[in-house]
């Protein structure tokens, strides 16, 4: 086992959101965990609602997510504090409830929400929160839950149809302007004060459909569904490789000016002056760039160190 590596998350990990003064790491059953910046915990594991969080971003000091249970048909938004430890409903006493006048909530939230339909997005910037539910509507509110705008979902201009092409697989703001990007290889660019489309455009070089866009300022990584990864700076081809499997995440190491993927049971690296690939026993949900190196976050909470560290060393006049 490596050593110095952070403890094991108590649960089988989700997602993660990075924030100012640390991580949250949460789980297939709504289990939540606070870490700091050196990856320990803050406190015990906890579940606020026992559902899902489908999608969340951490700002002002507070957790902005939306929990969804696909079998019982249940999806809720809140706002809950940065590090809050107060235990929710279980799973069966949400159950129980069904079809009375009970509704469960995220336990201690600032503001919480049913919603009518699955969370396709959600991004925040400053105050301004932006989400899309499916087939609902593209709404912005404050952190606060007031009402900014609210828009049809997004219709999409493709020649040809494309399966799911309807679908958000990518919610970001940048320079100003909200951009959308579908399941089929399209983004739309939005008004970030109205939410009007502005320009609708094709990904250059890209094939849907799309599972994941990551984004770095102009970097972008968009990764199809079939593991192939593709690297774009300001709309042109940087490099392009492709995955044994599915990508989980990746995120931008600013010392190897590239992108660090967590895919398949096996961990990347893509520069613009070498690809890497090394496998892995478990899967890793998501890759940390620390240090030299970078750290990875297994499906069975363990974190290890990447095999990719020592390859990939600056020169020495760099």
């Amino acid at each position: 086992m490596d050593e110095g590596l952070p403890p094991r998350i108590p649960f089988l990990p989700d997602l993660v959101l990075h924030h100012e003064n640390g991580i949250l790491v949460t789980g297939m059953d709504g289990e939540v965990a606070w870490l700091d910046n050196a990856l320990n915990p803050l406190g015990p594991a906890h579940r606020p609602h026992p559902m899902r969080i489908h999608r969340g971003a951490v700002a002002g000091g507070r957790l902005v997510a939306m929990w969804l249970d696909r079998e019982l048909l249940l999806a809720t938004m809140a706002a809950i504090p940065v590090g809050t430890s107060e235990q929710g409903a279980s799973r069966a006493e949400v159950r129980a409830s069904m079809g009375s006048n009970v509704t469960h909530h995220p336990k201690g939230n600032l503001w919480s929400h049913t919603l009518d339909a699955e969370p396709m997005g959600l991004t925040v910037e400053g105050t301004t929160v932006v989400f899309e539910l499916y087939r609902r509507g593209l709404y912005s509110i404050t952190l606060d839950a007031e009402e900014q705008w609210r828009q049809p979902s997004p219709i999409w201009q493709y020649a040809k149809p494309r399966p799911r092409s309807e679908e958000t697989v990518g919610l970001r703001i940048h320079r100003g302007a909200l951009l959308i990007t579908s399941k089929g290889g399209r983004v739309q660019r939005r008004s970030l004060e109205t939410g009007a489309v502005q320009e609708e455009f094709l990904l250059d070089g890209i094939e849907g459909p799309i599972e994941h866009h990551f984004a770095h300022h102009e970097d972008e990584l968009v990764c199809s569904a079939s593991g192939l990864l593709s690297w774009l700076n300001n709309g042109r081809m940087v490099n392009q490789t492709q995955m044994s499997g599915p990508v989980q995440h990746a995120a931008w190491d600013p010392r190897l000016s590239g992108w660090r993927v967590a895919g398949w049971r096996e961990e990347a690296v893509i520069s613009e002056r070498t690809i890497q690939r090394s496998s892995t026993v478990e899967i890793p949900v998501h890759v940390i760039p620390q240090g030299s190196g970078a750290v990875l976050l297994m499906n069975d909470g363990s974190w290890r160190s990447s095999a990719l560290e020592a390859e990939h060393q600056p020169d020495e006049d760099e």
